[in-house]
């Protein structure tokens, strides 16, 4: 008989793919029924090419999870506090209230359960082997990537941060008894929360608006219009703000990048600098992410965690202010980097 003990002696090619194998139920799916028993979504998690069978288990339980924050985000009510933080004003976001609402319900229906009525999500294939190399990049300054998305499609891999990021509950219950800390929105940030920003750039859940000049046409009374569609969703960036990326050996010398908006800081910096296009917030993944972890807090925990608190006498202060701009200490991202590649 083939065991788990017999398969890591085998060439680590083989031995992934039949690690992979073994973990998966006949029609790909990754061994739903190991371990305690869990809900049956109707969207599946297939592959796990490089994991472990922990590894697994844990990638599983970030999924459930994730499905308890985007129940909570829904019905959307741009009113609340935390949308206002998050997306911007009512007044602001009046022409994209919709579209906000249906890329958090699309994300909610990943709790659907499997043979029940519902709309079903696409399968998610899911890895820890890096394919793309990313996982390596960053440092304990600018953060590292804990999974990244593969072309907008429904293809994550999983670094190995993600692997010591709290379960939801613990995280929530831990934080909010701390009485000095419990206001601090970053400090709940968990397995689930990374789950819901990656969700948000699959390009069938998560929808971004998409303004581009065009040649106007021979009738046109301007001789460039906008076009307005809808695209995927990446990740936002804080506009005008320059940032070094580290200096490489194998390539170009202080190439200069945009500050990609990661973090509760430079998310609630997209809904509310005026240098800021009013859908940047609403075109951030982890904008939805956060969100969805205030609504869950608020939903368990009956408060919201506001810090930080966007209250500056002007913007110049915040747009010269790098340690502000920098974002939180922890990091959940290499912040130099989109985390679609």
């Amino acid at each position: 008989m083939l065991t788990f003990r017999t398969l890591i002696c085998l060439p680590t090619i083989f031995s992934t793919h039949l690690i992979a194998h073994a973990l998966a139920r006949p029609n790909g799916v990754i061994g739903e029924d190991r371990g305690a028993a869990k809900p049956q979504y109707a969207t599946s998690l297939t592959g796990g090419e490089g994991c472990s069978f922990s590894d697994l288990d844990e990638i599983r339980d970030g999924f459930a999870e994730m499905t308890a924050l985007f129940a909570a985000a829904v019905p959307f009510d741009s009113t609340l506090q935390p949308s206002v933080e998050f997306f911007g004003p009512p007044g602001q976001i009046s022409n994209y209230t919709d579209l906000i609402s249906e890329n958090l319900q699309r994300a909610a229906n990943y709790a659907t359960v499997e043979g029940k009525d519902g709309a079903v999500n696409a399968d998610i294939h899911v890895r820890c082997d890096d394919p793309m190399s990313v996982c390596d990049f960053g440092n304990k300054r600018e953060g590292s990537h804990a999974a990244y998305v593969i072309g907008n499609d429904p293809h994550l891999n999983f670094c190995n941060d993600y692997f010591k990021m709290d379960a939801l509950e613990k995280k929530v219950n831990k934080k909010a008894d701390d009485q000095m800390g419990r206001d601090r929105l970053m400090d709940y940030y968990n397995r689930a929360t990374l789950w819901a920003r990656m969700v948000m750039h699959f390009s069938d859940i998560g929808k971004a608006v998409v303004e581009r000049a065009v040649p106007g046409g021979p009738n046109a009374t301007a001789e460039w219009t906008l076009s307005v569609s809808q695209g995927a969703m990446n990740t936002s960036v804080l506009a005008g703000v320059l940032n070094e990326r580290p200096d490489t050996d194998d390539g170009p010398k202080d190439l200069q990048t945009l500050k990609y908006a990661y973090g509760a800081t430079r998310s609630k910096l997209l809904a509310v600098l005026s240098t800021q296009m009013p859908y940047d917030a609403i075109n951030n993944a982890e904008n939805y992410a956060l969100f969805a972890q205030a609504r869950y807090i608020m939903a368990k925990k009956n408060f919201y965690p506001n810090v930080p608190i966007m209250d500056f006498p002007n913007e110049a202060t915040v747009l010269t202010n790098e340690n502000l701009q920098d974002g939180e200490r922890i990091k959940y991202a290499y912040f130099d980097m989109s985390d679609v590649v």
